[in-house]
């Protein structure tokens, strides 16, 4: 049986996934996988350590100008780190790490989506593979991590773990690879921002937005098109558009999909999101996940 963990980067609401997760035996993880302002404070960090037996922190993709500052949030939490799953997604965050020789003060090193990449996480995978055959599709369904070199150079780095998303092909690719696996549930990550489109949307500039992206945003297909604009910036998408576009949902700076998969053969834990949950259904996700 996977171990189950509930993860958020909204910490107003950290109270109830702690009790959430002590009353199901699942774990607890905090931070964001794509935005540098929502990492847990040292403090918190502490002090979810005293009211859990281990806990995971997520460092963001990180770009230049926030380099050192996430370096020393780093720094500053290994002392705490022989009880932490510490989850990277940034390359040169991690070769930072292995360079101040940082990787051993944690429990655990894991490679998170943005260091482990898998196309079928694109929503039209399919249609883009329609026409290949079998051993096209299945060399192009393999992630990053399965070339062997790569996995090796990230492993020397202090990698111990992965995580990728929950998709049947993906899981059965990572499932070959020497190293515990865990995976995100249910959504699915289809891209990150560079430019965050949440603070876009509400015209704010961060940090000052950190508390929009507390909960998801739903988009379909035809909210893209500009339908109201004299003339119409666009035609009404059409059905067959409609089939290969699924609707979207946007949390921060980060897309993702919706995924019916729950095929988790050869997997070590399952990731719920809480963000993207009402807190008061964390419980029957976690007793479904239990039960697969």
């Amino acid at each position: 049986m996977p171990e189950i963990e509930i993860r958020t980067a909204n910490y107003e609401k950290l109270g109830v996934i702690i009790d959430t997760a002590a009353d199901n035996g699942a774990g607890v993880g905090l931070g964001s996988e794509g935005c540098p302002y929502k990492l847990p404070d040292a403090n918190l960090v502490a002090a979810t350590l005293e009211k859990t037996d281990a806990l995971t922190v997520i460092t963001p993709i990180t770009p230049q100008h926030h380099y050192e500052s996430v370096m020393e949030y780093i720094k500053d939490i290994s002392h705490l780190g022989d009880r932490i799953n510490l989850v990277v997604n940034d390359v040169g965050i991690l070769y930072g790490m292995h360079n101040e020789k940082l990787t051993d003060s944690f429990d655990v090193i894991t490679a998170g989506r943005g260091i482990v990449h898998t196309s079928e996480g694109c929503p039209w995978v399919d249609h883009l593979l329609r026409d290949e055959t079998e051993n096209i599709k299945q060399a192009y369904l393999q992630t990053n991590l399965n070339y062997h070199r790569t996995f090796e150079f990230f492993s020397k780095l202090g990698m111990t773990e992965i995580e990728t998303d929950l998709l049947p092909r993906t899981v059965e690719a990572v499932a070959s690879l020497d190293c515990p696996i865990g995976v995100h549930a249910e959504y699915v990550l289809v891209a990150y921002a560079r430019s965050c489109h949440t603070a876009r949307f509400y015209k704010e500039t961060p940090p000052a937005c950190v508390q929009r992206c507390n909960s998801r945003i739903d988009i379909e297909l035809r909210d893209m098109f500009d339908l109201a604009g004299t003339p119409p910036g666009f035609a009404e998408p059409s059905d067959e558009l409609k089939d290969i576009y699924p609707p979207l949902q946007l949390l921060g700076n980060s897309i993702y999909m919706e995924s019916d998969s729950t095929s988790i053969r050869g997997v070590d834990k399952v990731i719920i999101n809480s963000d993207m949950y009402e807190s008061d259904s964390l419980g029957k996700i976690i007793q479904k996940w239990n039960a697969v």
